[in-house]
């Protein structure tokens, strides 16, 4: 078998932390999501878009603990937040949050794996996605 050369630069991802997968949330405005976003080669994280309905509408996350790395020095994971409007999405609603960051070189994680699956699973930094259910909001108990 011939040897594989070892990986030595992940390109741009981010992944959402909060909420988890299939989480049921209350339909409350807005809904809260977190992550993290990361590019290889010291490359900063320039944004990070985020989406409650797939990847058709977009909102700018904020960028808070290591964003303040050197754009070209950037060795450490960049954390964002973003609170989605979810419309008038009902209880019982399926939401699928979605992510993608866009490093200081222009570089932009691709929509699908389709273009860069391979064996091993190596360097796949399409989209990461999160299913989410809607429920209702609890009461609110008299005091």
């Amino acid at each position: 078998m011939e040897a594989i050369p070892s990986l030595q630069e992940l390109p741009v991802q981010s992944v959402i932390t909060v909420p988890a997968p299939h989480s049921k949330l209350p339909v409350d405005e807005p809904l809260a999501v977190k992550g993290y976003a990361y590019s290889g080669g010291g490359r900063g994280i320039m944004r990070v878009d985020v989406s409650a309905d797939g990847g058709k509408t977009w909102h700018t996350a904020r960028l808070t603990d290591g964003s303040q790395q050197p754009a070209d020095q950037a060795w450490a994971w960049t954390f964002w937040e973003a609170d989605l409007p979810v419309g008038s999405s009902a209880p019982g609603s399926q939401l699928q949050l979605v992510c993608k960051a866009t490093d200081v070189s222009y570089n932009v994680q691709p929509e699908t794996i389709d273009g860069i699956w391979n064996l091993r699973g190596i360097n796949n930094n399409s989209w990461h996605r999160v299913n989410v259910e809607l429920t209702s909001p609890e009461p609110e108990e008299d005091e």
